[in-house]
């Protein structure tokens, strides 16, 4: 309907103008839709290759790691 109407220009397009036109616009949604699939492809290596890197840097040496809780403190301040 948009490319019969009048706000485009004369108003009659061919049947070929149509073909073209389609043509265009699905190699233009095909090449977004690539383009996306190959970013997140890469991406998502990228990400696997950036943990894998950090996991040779990691030491395990530090404290056990312990929640807060409001009943242990209470007790080590009564002890003390």
């Amino acid at each position: 309907m948009i490319m019969s109407s009048n706000i485009i220009g004369t108003g009659s397009f061919s049947f070929v103008g149509i073909i073209i036109g389609y043509a265009i616009f699905a190699s233009a949604t095909v090449g977004v839709l690539m383009s996306m699939d190959v970013m997140e492809c890469f991406l998502h290596t990228l990400r696997l290759h950036w943990v894998e890197f950090q996991n040779k840097f990691y030491k395990g040496d530090g404290y056990l790691f312990s929640p807060l809780d409001f009943e242990t403190i209470i007790e080590e301040s009564k002890a003390n």
